[in-house]
């Protein structure tokens, strides 16, 4: 597939925030920038250990304050995964986020690490999604497209319009999820990658829905 090359040109610098989560619970995920200290073993231990869950989350985040040039890659870690320690699951993410490498060199290092073969952004979008960051679930997405739909932009309107808590917020930026193995069939990692979706405005954030459909048609069109 030719997705992951085309958005390396697109992404000029290394990720600048990475962010994991349990069990989808983005609200209370743990944030750390690239200019933090790197989290001790003790602190990774501390995190790791302190609930009951059934999946770890890990995000990388680029240009986190840009909402024209954001994009999220996000990796479950479930049984798609070689690295099923959850210990070194973080240890190995944060390690590969504080080697601030390309996206490519990330990608490949993901791969490499915890997947354990070549497999992130290798096979066709399988679903997408748009909602507001880190509210995925409390707020609620809007499910944009599934394997076999058309691509409308008047459907893709119409589903933007009729959620207006999701078209604009307050609570935080939108993002648009193209999800990768939804279905598991696929010997690797449910993961997803979220694009460049929303505009500034007033005190929160408008979805484009121009850009929405432009990047849905690029990686979509592109299965």
């Amino acid at each position: 597939m030719s997705f992951p090359k085309n958005i390396s040109k697109l992404i000029k610098n290394s990720s600048g925030v990475i962010q994991f989560a349990k069990d989808g619970k983005y609200e209370e995920s743990w944030i750390i920038s690239i200019n933090d200290s790197r989290p001790t073993i003790e602190e990774i231990k501390n995190y790791v250990e302190a609930d009951n869950y059934q999946k770890l989350i890990v995000e990388y985040i680029w240009n986190q304050d840009i909402d024209e040039e954001r994009y999220v890659l996000t990796v479950i870690q479930d049984d798609g995964c070689i690295e099923k320690d959850r210990n070194k699951f973080v240890e190995k993410c944060l390690g590969i986020f504080y080697g601030e490498l390309s996206f490519d060199d990330l990608v490949k290092q993901i791969d490499k690490q915890i997947v354990g073969r070549e497999f992130l952004l290798q096979h066709p979008v399988q679903r997408v999604r748009l909602g507001v960051f880190n509210h995925w679930f409390s707020v609620g997405p809007i499910e944009m497209w599934d394997t076999g739909d058309d691509l409308s932009k008047e459907v893709i309107e119409q589903k933007i319009k009729v959620r207006p808590e999701v078209e604009k917020s307050n609570l935080n930026y939108q993002g648009l999820a193209f999800i990768y193995n939804f279905d598991g069939s696929l010997p690797g990692p449910y993961h997803i990658l979220k694009t460049p979706t929303c505009h500034k405005k007033d005190e929160g954030w408008a979805v484009d829905t121009d850009l929405v459909y432009e990047n849905m048609r690029g990686m979509v069109k592109g299965n």
